[in-house]
C-alpha cells in the first residue's frame, strides 16, 4: 500500500528538531486552518494567521513561545457552537445587545468611560486579567468610539481623475481679433457671413457690423447657440461644441468671414472618454436591479458621481484626495444593502463585484469573535456590562480522527496534547478511555506517546475525583482545574485548563524532569492559581490527578503523573516520558535481529559470543539516548536459556533507572552544640 505523505507547512527560522522526544502535537477548535490538516510551527509570529482565533491558536502560540520548540497544531471540527453566557449590567443607561458564536473562552467586560450616545461616548472592554498581587483584576483594552449605525457601501480602488474623459469639437483662428479696421459700420467683418453644421445642423451667421470683439462674440454665440466663444492667446478666436465626445462636430462648410476670422473650411470632432457608453449594474435593498448607462459621455470626475447620484436611493460621492468613486445605501442599519452587479464600467470605476450589507452600532471583539450592539440611546459613564463566552466543543473521536491524522502522515512526536475541554467529567472519562485504547494500538505499530488531557474548569473536585475511579493508564495524564495563564496571542491572562502548562512545561524541559521539579524554576506564564492544591479540601492528586500547589509564593504542579495505578512504577509522567525514549532507542537494534540466523549451542540455546553482541548493541543505544541527563543506569541482557531452535523467537529483558525522584524531605532540627564530625560534614 502506497506510505501517505505530507508537506509540512514550516514558519519561522528553526531547524528540525534534536529530537522529537519534547515535540507536542495539539489538537483542538479554532476559527481559520483545515480540519485535520497538520501545522509545524517553529516561531509564534504565523500562528494566529494560519489558525484564526481559537483555543488552539491561543495554546499552540503559547506553548512554541515558552518552549522553545517546535509544536505541531491540528484543527479538529467543532461539534457544537461557542456559546454565551447571560449579559449582567451594573450602573444605568441602555441594555447592550449581543451576537455571534464564540472562538474562544474569555470572561467579558464592556466598560463605559464616557457619557453620551453613538458617536459621542466612549467605551473600553476587557476579554483578559492582569495580575494584581494575588489575585487577577479585569485588562481593559484601548478607549474606543462608540460606534454608530453604518450604510452599506463600496469604495472603488482607481483615482477617477486618472481616467480619459470625452472632450469637445474645437477650432481656433489665427488672426488676431483686436487688429483695427474689423469692427464698425463698413468693418472688415461688417456684412460677412459663416456657415457651418454644428453637431450635424447646419446654421448660417451674418455679422453685423460688431463694435468690438466682445460684440462679435455675442452674435457668433447667438447664432451657434450648441458652441461657446472666445478669445485665446493673441486675442485669437476660439470655437468649441457644448457638446463632447465623438458625437461633437464642427464643420465648416464656408462663408465671406471666415478669412478675416483666420478660419479655414473643414471639419473638427470631439475626442472619446473612457466611460462613454459604458454601463453599471447595481441594486439597492431587495429593489429591482438598476443600470446606469453613460450614454451622456462625462467629462470628469463630478460628472461620473452627478450620473451615478440618480439611482434610486443611492449616494455617490468622491472620496478625497485621490478621487475614488463611494456609492452607499441611503438606508443606515442592518436594513440597508447593495450589491454591485457587474457592467462594462466596472473595471474603469474600480469597483468590485460585491454584496454588501449595512452595520447596527456595533463592535466585534477581537479574540472571541462575539459582536456588541449599541442602541441608539445615551450611555452613561463607568457602567459596566459583563458576560462569559465558552469556545466551540469538539467529540471524542474528532480528537481521535486527528491522532490518526498525525500517524498517517508520520508526524513525529511524543505528546499529543487535546488544547480544550469537554461538557463534563464523565466526558473526559470518556476521552481518556479512548486515548488509553488508541495509543495501544500505536504501541503495536512501534508508535508509542502519552497524551495531556484537560478536565472542564466548572467541574467539581469531588466529581472529577469520582469519575476517574477505578480507571488507569500510564498513557494518559489528566490535568485537574484551572490557572490564570498569559495568552497565546493576545494580551493579559486567561483561565485555562492546567494542561496549558503541563503541555507546555513538558515541551521546555528535558524529558526525564518531572512536571513538578522545583529545580526547574516556578511555572512561568502562571499569574494566579485559583485552587491551591495544598489547601484544597479534596486532594486530586490522590485521585492520580495532576495539578499545581504553591511554595514560597510561586506556583508549581504537585507533581507530573498519569493515571497509572498507584503502585505502578509508570504513575510518573516522566518516567512513562523515559521509557518511551528507552522504547524508541532499543526497538532498532532488536528489529535488526529479525530473520537473523545466530550460532547456537547443541542445546538450541544462544551462543554465548553473539548474546553478548546484542547485550552491547541495546546497551549502548540506551546508554546513547539516556545517559547521564536522563537516567543513571541501563542494562539489556538476552535470555541465555531459550531454545532458539525449537521457538524461533529472542527474547531479551531492559532496565531502565531513571534519575532518583524526592517526593518529601525530612531533615531533624534542634539546638546543641556542634562535634568535631559534624563541623566535618560526619
Amino acid at each position: 500500500m502506497p506510505s501517505a505523505e505530507i508537506t509540512f507547512t514550516e514558519f519561522g527560522p528553526a531547524g528540525e528538531p534534536a529530537s522529537a522526544a519534547r515535540v507536542v502535537a495539539k489538537v483542538g477548535v479554532c476559527a481559520a486552518g483545515s480540519t485535520n490538516a497538520v501545522y509545524a510551527f517553529d516561531v509564534p509570529s504565523p500562528v494566529a494567521k494560519a489558525l484564526g482565533e481559537g483555543p488552539l491558536t491561543e495554546a499552540t502560540a503559547q506553548a512554541v513561545r515558552v518552549s522553545k520548540q517546535r509544536t505541531l497544531a491540528v484543527p479538529i471540527e467543532a461539534s457544537i457552537p461557542g456559546v454565551l453566557g447571560p449579559i449582567t449590567q451594573s450602573g444605568p443607561g441602555p441594555a447592550l445587545l449581543l451576537s455571534g458564536a464564540p472562538t474562544d473562552t474569555a470572561a467579558v467586560r464592556v466598560r463605559v468611560t464616557k457619557s453620551g450616545a453613538q458617536g459621542v461616548g466612549r467605551f473600553r472592554v476587557s476579554i483578559s486579567g492582569t495580575a494584581a498581587g494575588a489575585a487577577v483584576v479585569p485588562r481593559f483594552g484601548t478607549e474606543l468610539v462608540i460606534p454608530t449605525r453604518k450604510a452599506a457601501e463600496v469604495t472603488g480602488t482607481r483615482d477617477l481623475s486618472r481616467l480619459t474623459y470625452a472632450k469637445p469639437a474645437q477650432i481656433r483662428g489665427d488672426k488676431d481679433l483686436g487688429a483695427s479696421g474689423l469692427y464698425g459700420s463698413g468693418g472688415l467683418l461688417d456684412g460677412k457671413d459663416i456657415e457651418a453644421k454644428i453637431n450635424g445642423t447646419e446654421v448660417t451667421c451674418v455679422i453685423e457690423a460688431p463694435k468690438d470683439a466682445v460684440a462679435l462674440l455675442a452674435q457668433l454665440s447667438n447664432a451657434f447657440s450648441a458652441s461657446v466663444f472666445s478669445l485665446g492667446a493673441g486675442a485669437r478666436l476660439v470655437w468649441v461644441s457644448k457638446a463632447i465626445g465623438k458625437a461633437a462636430t464642427i464643420e465648416l462648410l464656408g462663408g465671406s468671414a471666415l478669412g478675416a476670422l483666420g478660419l479655414v473650411v473643414g471639419l473638427k470632432q470631439g475626442e472619446a472618454g473612457d466611460l462613454d457608453g459604458a454601463m453599471l449594474d447595481l441594486q439597492e435593498d431587495t429593489g429591482e436591479a438598476q443600470t446606469v448607462e453613460f450614454k451622456d459621455p462625462p467629462a470628469d470626475p463630478a460628472a461620473v458621481v452627478a450620473a451615478l447620484g440618480k439611482v434610486k436611493n443611492v449616494a455617490a460621492s468622491l472620496v478625497a484626495p485621490a478621487s475614488k468613486l463611494r456609492l452607499a445605501s441611503l438606508t443606515v442599519g442592518e436594513g440597508s444593502a447593495l450589491a454591485i452587479l457587474g457592467g462594462s464600467a466596472l473595471e474603469l470605476l474600480g469597483l468590485p463585484k460585491a454584496d454588501v450589507k449595512g452595520r447596527e452600532a456595533d463592535h466585534t471583539i477581537p479574540g472571541v469573535g462575539v459582536t456588541i450592539q449599541f442602541p441608539a440611546a445615551s450611555f452613561v459613564k463607568d457602567t459596566e456590562y459583563a458576560f462569559a463566552c465558552y469556545a466551540p466543543g469538539f467529540s471524542v473521536e474528532a480528537v481521535i480522527e486527528a491522532l490518526d491524522k498525525l500517524v498517517q502522515v508520520k508526524a513525529d512526536f511524543r505528546i499529543l496534547h487535546v488544547a480544550g475541554e469537554l461538557a463534563d467529567a464523565a466526558e473526559t472519562r470518556a476521552l481518556a478511555e479512548a486515548l488509553d485504547t488508541k495509543i495501544a494500538e500505536l504501541e503495536a505499530l512501534k508508535r508509542p506517546i502519552v497524551a495531556i488531557i484537560g478536565a472542564p474548569l466548572g467541574e467539581t473536585d469531588e466529581a472529577l475525583a469520582e469519575a476517574f475511579e477505578g480507571f488507569a493508564s500510564r498513557r494518559v495524564c489528566v490535568c485537574a482545574r484551572g490557572a490564570w495563564l498569559r495568552g497565546g496571542t493576545l494580551q493579559g491572562s486567561f483561565l485555562r485548563s492546567q494542561s496549558w502548562a503541563a503541555a507546555y512545561k513538558a515541551a521546555a524541559m528535558r524529558f526525564s524532569s518531572d512536571l513538578g521539579n522545583h529545580d526547574d524554576g516556578p511555572l512561568k506564564e502562571v499569574d494566579a492559581l485559583p485552587v491551591d492544591e495544598g489547601l484544597a479540601t479534596v486532594k486530586l492528586r490522590a485521585a492520580r490527578l495532576t495539578v499545581m500547589d504553591t511554595s514560597g509564593g510561586n506556583v508549581y504542579f504537585a507533581r507530573g503523573l498519569t493515571m497509572a495505578d498507584e503502585r505502578s512504577r509508570y504513575r510518573d509522567l516522566n518516567v512513562t516520558r523515559v521509557m518511551i525514549e528507552a522504547y524508541l532507542a532499543a526497538q532498532p537494534v532488536l528489529d535488526n535481529e529479525i530473520n537473523n540466523d545466530p550460532p547456537l549451542h547443541e542445546d538450541g540455546t544462544l551462543e554465548t559470543n553473539t548474546a553478548g553482541a546484542i547485550d552491547r548493541a541495546v546497551t549502548n543505544a540506551l546508554a546513547s539516548a539516556l545517559m547521564p541527563d536522563h537516567a543513571s543506569a541501563v542494562r539489556a541482557r538476552v535470555i541465555r536459556t531459550d531454545n532458539i531452535f525449537e521457538t524461533n523467537f529472542l527474547r531479551a529483558t531492559m532496565t531502565v533507572v531513571p534519575r532518583g525522584q524526592i517526593y518529601g524531605v525530612s531533615a531533624e532540627l534542634g539546638p546543641g552544640l556542634l562535634t568535631d564530625n559534624e563541623e566535618e560534614g560526619g
